[in-house]
């Protein structure tokens, strides 16, 4: 029945406008500890561009570890459910970027290299649209390396939460709990003599650590990332 709803304007316009007044309704009654890192803070504060990343199974409040009042842009997938997400947290994405790995690889690229150009944090799922779970894949490296901006690891994590039995174990918070967002030390790649494996790897590793960091300080296992692929890498 929701697929029949999602394929109407109407249909579609309706579920963004119940998406955003929930994703609102958790913002203003969880109790959010936000930890930003100095460095990331002097970035923002100077209205300095980069490239941040978290994992897709943190998409739904990821806006609870960004500080209010700060623009940003975000990739989301052109299917219609990225599409409607991102119009769900327009009132923290102030420019969104359509296109993921799958779909117009070429005009995601675009998109981020002009806002960054243009001054913006720049937002991206690594492991968006479809995976495999926490494991990064280029887009957001070659971004980074191509502008010379660093890349920050987010996350965020609740208690109590609904994990979901979907491809990322996505995590649904509900109102009137307690929650962590963490935004961790910014990754330097302007190393050239660092291969792309060896850099996807260092910004996987900090981003799962990240993760994991903030489900344990709330006394929650950790979720795994999916089993790595054979060949993994650019």
């Amino acid at each position: 029945m929701l697929k029949s709803i999602l394929r109407s304007k109407t249909g579609t316009a309706f579920v963004t406008g119940v998406l955003r007044i929930y994703i609102r309704l958790l913002l203003a009654t969880i109790r959010i500890e936000r930890r930003i890192d100095p460095a990331v803070a002097e970035l923002i504060d100077g209205g300095r561009p980069f490239v941040i990343v978290f994992w897709h199974n943190r998409l739904g409040l990821i806006a609870g570890a960004w500080p209010e009042g700060k623009g940003i842009a975000m990739v989301h997938s052109p299917h219609g459910d990225g599409r409607m997400l991102g119009n769900a947290l327009s009132h923290v994405v102030t420019r969104p970027i359509e296109g993921s790995t799958r779909r117009n690889p070429t005009g995601a690229m675009r998109g981020m290299l002009k806002a960054i150009k243009d001054g913006l944090p720049v937002a991206i799922t690594p492991d968006g649209p479809r995976g495999p779970r926490m494991r990064c894949q280029p887009g957001a490296i070659e971004a980074a390396r191509r502008t010379g901006v660093p890349i920050v690891p987010a996350t965020c994590s609740f208690r109590p939460r609904i994990v979901t039995r979907s491809w990322d174990r996505f995590l649904v918070p509900l109102p009137f709990t307690r929650g962590i967002g963490k935004i961790g030390a910014p990754i330097d790649l302007s190393d050239v003599s660092e291969d792309r494996e060896g850099a996807r790897r260092r910004v996987e590793d900090a981003l799962t650590a990240l993760t994991d960091s903030a489900d344990r300080e709330l006394g929650l296992e950790p979720i795994p990332p999916a089993p790595e692929r054979t060949g993994t890498g650019p």
